[in-house]
């Protein structure tokens, strides 16, 4: 059986480098290798997962488009295996994200991707795709993302399940960071007595603190703590309330995924 790696999924060259090299930070800690996907979508590809209606012009030139894009992105790929000194295989698949992701499932041990709503129409789909198809752990990295990785992390406290599972998936990466701050929002010390239970056998360093929104959106207050730790990566949980309404009525995770200026740490 093929051994587990660390999946880089380029919708397109947008935020590809920063991708790729966030993925081997990834790839470093874990100690696994790197492989890369990308999907070339055709019209008839698009409205099911995406519900994105095309023009007629974009339909037309969407062919040219995404061949001009899969060439793109081979060079790309070729240019920065020649420098990593650790080649990455690339597979290039035909149809949208949400089939092919189901392919990863079992496979991988974690996924790598832009944000999804810098990715051309077709492919605004990625997180959800990586998240739910394959069902492994994703990193969300901005494009223009140009920090280091793993060293300085911030966990955005609360005692949910999708939250206790990123603790938990990203283990490795909280154990081995320089720092790792700990945010409750709006809650009280026992919130923060209960996180200590979970957080500390994983990061035994880590601080925590009571943040109070004072009017802000709870998404606001963790990327402004992002800002003033200079974290370069937070840990969050993911659809709170349930997949398809969050993705339908936007709630902290999306607004965060929105957002974020730096790489985002979530599981499904």
């Amino acid at each position: 059986m093929e051994a587990p790696f660390v999946l880089v999924l380029l919708a397109s060259t947008t935020g590809a480098t920063e991708c790729l090299s966030v993925a081997a930070r990834v790839g470093e800690t874990l100690g696994r290798p790197i492989q890369i996907s990308h999907v070339e979508v055709g019209p008839g590809s698009i409205i099911l997962p995406s519900q994105e209606e095309l023009s007629e012009y974009e339909a037309e030139h969407l062919s040219d488009r995404e061949q001009a894009e899969t060439e793109a992105i081979r060079a790309l790929v070729a240019t920065w295996n020649q420098s990593s000194g650790a080649p990455a295989k690339i597979d290039v698949f035909r149809g949208d994200e949400w089939r092919v992701m189901r392919h990863y499932r079992g496979k991988v041990s974690m996924v790598v991707l832009a944000s999804p709503h810098t990715q051309p129409v077709g492919h605004r789909e990625t997180l959800r795709a990586a998240l739910l198809r394959t069902g492994h752990p994703a990193v969300m990295v901005p494009p223009g993302w140009s920090g280091d990785f793993g060293r300085r992390l911030l966990i955005g406290w609360e005692d949910v399940p999708p939250l206790r599972r990123a603790i938990s998936a990203f283990a490795p990466f909280l154990s081995a960071a320089a720092q790792v701050d700990v945010v409750a929002v709006e809650q009280d010390e026992a919130s923060l007595d209960l996180a200590r239970t979970v957080i500390a056998p994983i990061a035994p360093a880590a601080t925590y603190r009571l943040v109070a929104a004072a009017g802000r959106r709870t998404a606001n207050v963790l990327l402004d703590e992002a800002r003033t730790s200079r974290s370069d990566g937070l840990v969050m949980g993911a659809f709170r309330r349930g997949e398809i309404l969050n993705w339908l009525a936007p709630g902290t995770s999306t607004r965060l995924i929105h957002d974020s200026f730096l790489p985002l740490l979530m599981s499904p």
